[in-house]
């Protein structure tokens, strides 16, 4: 019985696990289309599960991780690697706002639908949110 148990409870961690793989988000185009799915749901259904939000999730941890880390080489002395390109986020953005911008950013560049998610993230900010002209 504990075998039987053991072997389902395995089968469905399986099973999730590889419905999760499923649901990666690599390419421009796939996030476009996760993204507008996710943008057009209704507001109350915002808090389930959804490829789209996982990746922005994602995507602004390492930002934040790497903007963090920008700084302190800064603060330490330590030569600069941060991005060509200024962003300045807002107090506030939504990951539903963000999901319509990346989609709206995609349809106006195809050209970058074949490159990768993290790419057309990235200059979906830079272009959205430049730093103001100093």
């Amino acid at each position: 019985m504990r075998v039987a148990l053991l072997s389902l409870a395995l089968a469905a961690v399986t099973m999730a696990v590889g419905s999760a793989s499923a649901a990666e988000i690599n390419t421009g185009k796939e996030l476009v289309a996760a993204c507008t799915i996710y943008a057009a749901k209704d507001e109350n259904a915002l808090r389930d599960p959804d490829p789209c939000r996982r990746f922005l999730v994602g995507f602004f941890t390492a930002f934040k991780a790497s903007d963090d880390a920008q700084r302190e080489a800064m603060v330490k002395g330590l030569p600069s690697t941060a991005a060509p390109n200024c962003i300045r986020l807002p107090d506030f953005l939504s990951y539903r706002e963000m999901a319509q911008r990346l989609v709206a950013y995609g349809k106006a560049h195809p050209s970058e639908l074949s490159g990768a998610a993290n790419d057309l993230a990235q200059h979906t900010l830079e272009t959205d949110f430049p730093c103001p002209p100093r």
